[in-house]
């Protein structure tokens, strides 16, 4: 049976503009809102499994006394197929750890500008960071100790990317654990968030798609992907559809309530990524996260559809997202009742 069986259609304008949150917590039908969320995401090559594991489920109950996240956890690798182990692979050293941290912006309980972004541009000179508490810069001060431990034998780290809106991004640029981070700007997404943060914490649940291409034509590219937002726009199970651009660099970063969903959009948006990809863009990589039960779904998908090659296909790297991870988010309703807190 096919995974992608038709669904109602959604009565929200694939043209709406998104729009600044309001007091109410339900938004039945309403537009979505401008894609905003600032993300912490550094990826280490794990060496030690036991310790790694141990270390980052500190890292994440540490964080739960954070009000100010939107949602925190991680997510591996697995490179060793084993079927004596629950899902069918083995934890090998020289898998990859990534961690799935996303805030409101830089300093939680600053008010978010909703300033136009400057587009495929580099940003500005750098201004002093401000520390508020419940801030992303107050959450790497408070987690200093577990990623200082994951470095001193567990892990490696291979890299760490933030991506967020061009004035958020500034007042990371100076903070001591952020040095050498690439600083990815916000172009164009959306967001159906109703509260970003302060709400009970409940487990992280998102399948999560991270795209990125390398850019030819940059006004080409940004043009087809205004068009991608707005097709995802009119989709019921979209949590949140965002890119971001770092140099030559663009990214697309999305996340979905269930694989289903996630599938249904590959399909709805397969017209717009291949124009996206003959010529404007190339592209680089791809990875998948999901939890163990959530990717069997898109394996499933990807087999049904052929897809080997190219945007969330056999080659997109896949991620199991460890148990344990929570979100803090509340998600806006639709007419249909699809966006629910998850």
């Amino acid at each position: 049976m096919s995974l992608l069986r038709p669904t109602a259609t959604s009565h929200a304008s694939s043209s709406m503009m998104a729009t600044p949150r309001a007091a109410a917590t339900l938004m039945a039908g309403a537009a979505p809102y401008d894609y905003t969320l600032l993300t912490l995401q550094p990826t280490y090559t794990i060496h030690d499994w036991p310790a790694t594991q141990r270390i980052m489920d500190e890292y994440v109950a540490e964080t739960k006394a954070e009000r100010g996240l939107t949602f925190c956890g991680y997510s591996t690798t697995r490179s060793r197929r084993d079927s004596t182990v629950v899902g069918d692979f083995a934890e090998e050293p020289g898998d990859k750890l990534f961690c799935r941290d996303a805030f409101p912006d830089a300093g939680g309980r600053l008010p978010l500008p909703h300033a136009s972004a400057t587009h495929f541009t580099p940003l500005h000179a750098s201004t002093a960071p401000a520390f508020p508490s419940d801030s992303l810069l107050a959450h790497l001060s408070n987690v200093e100790p577990q990623r200082s431990a994951l470095l001193q034998g567990p892990a490696s780290l291979d890299g760490i990317e933030l991506h967020g809106p061009a004035a958020e991004l500034r007042k990371c640029e100076d903070a001591p654990a952020l040095q050498g981070a690439r600083l990815f700007e916000v172009d164009c997404g959306l967001s159906r968030l109703e509260k970003e943060s302060g709400g009970m914490p409940l487990p992280l649940q998102l399948v999560s798609l991270h795209t990125s291409f390398s850019l030819a034509d940059a006004d080409a590219a940004r043009a087809i992907c205004k068009e991608i937002v707005a097709t995802t726009a009119g989709e019921e199970n979209c949590i949140y559809h965002g890119w971001t651009v770092c140099g030559d660099t663009l990214t697309c970063r999305e996340a979905y309530g269930s694989a289903v969903g996630l599938a249904r959009h590959c399909e709805g948006v397969a017209a717009s990524i291949e124009r996206l990809l003959d010529g404007p863009a190339t592209l680089r990589e791809g990875q998948l996260h999901a939890s163990l039960s959530q990717l069997p779904v898109l394996a499933e998908f990807v087999e049904e559809r052929r897809r080997e090659t190219g945007y969330c296909s056999r080659e997109t790297q896949r991620f199991f997202a460890a148990e344990g991870g929570f979100s803090r988010y509340e998600v806006q309703q639709s007419m249909f009742g699809f966006f629910l807190r998850r």
